[in-house]
């Protein structure tokens, strides 16, 4: 028995009109239309905008926390880019200071300008440092400031520093130098440790390796770089040792001797290489200053090597 639906009969006339089935067809279409997955051009093309945006958004935040966490070092070398003529002078200065100021006047040559200028330097040495008067020894970094060079010229006295120092006039750096001693089976890892800490008062000699004046090679380093809550005046000492140039002067003052060393060549290697610890001559009494490079990494070593020819009696 079959019932009678008024609402199944009712939309069954609706749907069998021509206008309705022609509106349902068109719908279709539009459906079938807005789910069609997009061509391949349009994917690729979408893929790439993609790509390009995030490179570049990855690029400028990658730049901007590189250049905050190394601003000191890198506005070291926009300085020395932008004006390298004052990095010049300052390197004058020091060799000039460096040449002049060793010389010993003898009492009765002196004349009164002689002994006012030096009244002078002493009186501003003694406001920092009361003890270096007494005891005639002259930290470098404290002569070359607050002193006009006129008068560090007239001085006569020798600058003999107390503390073991490394003078390069090119790049206007006077920088301690730490020697770390160690037991042999200290651990790796608590060296490292010393290392980090030494490295925040100055730049280290590599334990085992020559001293200054010694035959071998004087394995020094020191940082580039580091980051910025470490406070150290020697976090970026480094940053434009590439400057260097061959025949450029690396003066070291060691037990109180003054060692002269010239630039003769350079390279970088991979980081754990150790054979650059060893003396490339036994015969020859060499330094080598190296620093991580490029600046802001630890991808490379850059080696910068120098061969006594000079030494003296401070």
């Amino acid at each position: 028995m079959n019932l009678y639906d008024p609402l199944l009969e009712a939309e069954k006339s609706v749907l069998e009109t021509p206008k309705t089935q022609t509106k349902i067809k068109i719908s279709r279409a539009k459906i079938l239309f807005s789910t069609r997955p997009k061509s391949f051009v349009r994917q690729l093309f979408s893929s790439a905008k993609f790509f390009v945006t995030y490179i570049a958004l990855s690029t400028t935040i990658f730049s901007v926390m590189m250049g905050a966490m190394n601003f000191n070092a890198y506005s070291a070398r926009v300085a020395h880019w932008f004006n390298p003529d004052a990095y010049a002078h300052a390197s004058e200065q020091m060799h000039g200071i460096l040449n002049n100021s060793h010389a010993e006047i003898a009492g009765a040559k002196q004349t009164e300008e002689d002994i006012e200028q030096r009244a002078i330097i002493e009186e501003k040495i003694a406001a920092q440092n009361p003890e270096m008067v007494y005891s005639r020894k002259y930290a470098s970094e404290n002569l070359l400031s607050n002193v006009p060079l006129q008068s560090a010229e007239k001085a006569s006295f020798s600058v003999a520093p107390q503390e073991n120092r490394v003078v390069i006039p090119r790049l206007a750096k006077n920088i301690p130098l730490i020697d770390v001693y160690h037991d042999k089976n200290t651990p790796f890892e608590e060296m490292h440790e010393i290392f980090k800490q030494e490295l925040t008062k100055g730049i280290v000699r590599y334990p085992g390796t020559a001293r200054p004046g010694e035959k071998g090679n004087a394995f020094i380093f020191g940082h580039s770089s580091n980051v910025p809550w470490i406070k150290s005046d020697y976090n970026d000492v480094f940053a434009l040792l590439d400057t260097l140039e061959n025949g450029d002067e690396i003066i070291v003052y060691y037990n109180q001797k003054k060692f002269v060393y010239k630039v003769t060549d350079r390279t970088t290697v991979k980081p754990g290489d150790t054979e650059v610890l060893n003396a490339r001559d036994p015969n020859k009494k060499e330094i080598s200053l190296m620093t991580c490079w490029p600046i802001g990494t630890t991808l490379e070593r850059l080696i910068i090597f120098g061969e006594l020819v000079e030494e003296s009696a401070s």
